[in-house]
């Protein structure tokens, strides 16, 4: 079963300042006694298993790709606070990845941000979750001053890994289960 999600999310500003979900950003604002919200929307139809909802005190860094259409798309990377400086390699691979899909495939990207979350405390490696990416942050954060060539290419294939799946898994797949 595929569907599309618009999610309102509400909480508490002080304890959870981020309010994070999948596709574009509509709306956002405050709503009296310390409480904010957000409203996602993801125009494309998924597998339930993609939906993702972030909500936390997170550091971000932002950045931009230019498609090949023009259209300048957000990235952004959340990760726990002080981590912002190993970011770099992260950013480096999304963007990366971008490129080559448009250029191999002619895919360009499809909303209006791209987010990576990378947490010390996700259970897995990394989710392809459509357009809010979660990450182990052993997967994608690293220091320049420490980092090896092949720490750097990890962080490559895993970022490029999940990323091509915003085509291939999370737009183009299978009905159902029963499908398999």
């Amino acid at each position: 079963m595929l569907a599309k999600f618009r999610v309102t999310i509400h909480a508490d500003k002080a304890k959870y300042p981020k309010l994070l979900s999948n596709g574009n950003l509509i709306k956002k604002g405050r709503e009296g006694k310390g409480r904010h919200y957000a409203i996602w929307e993801d125009p494309f139809a998924k597998p339930c298993y993609l939906f993702a909802l972030v909500a936390g005190k997170m550091d971000v860094v932002q950045s931009h790709f230019v498609t090949k259409s023009k259209r300048k798309v957000l990235i952004e990377i959340y990760v726990e606070p002080g981590k912002k400086k190993e970011t770099g390699f992260a950013m480096d691979a999304i963007k990366k990845s971008m490129a080559w899909d448009e250029k191999t495939y002619g895919l360009e990207y499809d909303l209006d941000r791209f987010m990576i979350v990378a947490v010390s405390f996700f259970n897995m490696g990394a989710m392809e979750n459509k357009g809010l990416n979660i990450f182990n942050d052993a997967c994608v954060l690293g220091r320049a001053e420490t980092a090896t060539d092949g720490d750097i290419e990890f962080f490559e294939r895993v970022v490029g890994h999940e990323y091509f799946h915003n085509y291939t898994g999370d737009r183009v797949t299978c009905r159902d289960w029963f499908q398999l």
